[in-house]
């Protein structure tokens, strides 16, 4: 089976791979936390007209099917280390409350992961190696618990060292 190719688009852009993280902290884009925009019109309340058996509508965004890609990972394999990348979703725009998570890869020491008999994370190539090195494929939906969201950030944490990635989101494609 082939790898898929995904379209990117800078305003999808969860993070650069400008600098390490050495700390929890959020994927960056230029320096800043990056707030990617899924689409959807979450919080807007619509005014009908009177006419209309109702006064007014709160459209919500469909369900969304999307994939992180995930390339030129380069992290600090050595000892216990575990990073978590979690993809978080949210309807507010600066992901200041309610926020949820979408999805999570985890890279590191298989025994210090948490499910049983997990083997280590491969070393990768290192920064600069894509299309030839490794792409992570991270699948996920905007909707948790049947309420779609509008926002999507990466959250990095775990045991530091560092870890250093570029990421986007794309549209999962129909096949």
């Amino acid at each position: 089976m082939a790898r898929r190719n995904y379209t990117f688009d800078a305003n999808m852009a969860l993070e650069d791979g400008g600098a390490a993280h050495t700390a929890a902290s959020w994927g960056q884009v230029g320096g800043a936390q990056s707030i990617v925009d899924l689409g959807g019109n979450q919080g807007i309340t619509i005014t009908l007209p009177s006419i209309s058996n109702v006064s007014t509508l709160t459209p919500q965004q469909a369900r969304g099917d999307f994939v992180c890609v995930i390339y030129n990972v380069a992290f600090t394999g050595g000892g216990s280390n575990v990073y978590r990348i979690n993809l978080v979703g949210s309807n507010n725009p600066g992901m200041a409350s309610g926020n949820v998570i979408l999805g999570e890869l985890v890279f590191g020491v298989g025994t210090a992961m948490d499910p049983p008999n997990c083997a280590n994370t491969t070393a990768p190539l290192g920064s600069g190696n894509f299309p030839a090195g490794w792409q992570y494929e991270l699948l996920f939906t905007n909707e948790f618990q049947n309420t779609p969201f509008q926002f999507a950030s990466l959250w990095f944490a775990g045991t530091f060292g560092s870890v250093q990635l570029s990421a986007f989101v794309a549209v999962l494609p129909r096949e």
